[in-house]
């Protein structure tokens, strides 16, 4: 059985519902690594896993906008775990990285590399 016939078989609700859980997933994952990277910096505040989750969630929605969704990033980041501006883009580096590089890492263990 291949892929396309599984979920073609799982209707629109089991496909949005997939959807759905794939996207939670993702932020999931990226509220573990935004918090990683806010317990490196001790000026952060507000680095509960819930308040982080809340602003992943935020990221998420609007990192898909082109051009501004980096800026209205570093903006969330700063404002809502009171960092300076300089701060906030290094957090949302050092989120990217370490999610780039855990992916890597998974596909060598895979051996996809």
């Amino acid at each position: 059985m291949d892929w396309w016939t599984i979920i073609l078989g799982l209707g629109i609700v089991g496909i949005i519902t997939l959807i759905i859980v794939f996207i939670l997933v993702a932020v999931l994952i990226n509220t573990i690594f935004l918090k990683i990277s806010l317990a490196m910096f001790k000026s952060a505040k507000k680095t509960e896993f819930g308040t982080v989750f809340v602003t992943a969630l935020i990221m998420a929605l609007i990192g898909w906008i082109p051009c501004i969704g980096c800026i209205l990033c570093w903006v969330i980041i700063n404002s809502r775990h009171e960092t300076g501006f300089g701060t906030a883009i290094v957090i949302w580096l050092i989120t990217i990285i370490l999610e780039v590089l855990v992916i890597y890492a998974i596909f060598f263990i895979i051996g996809w590399f």
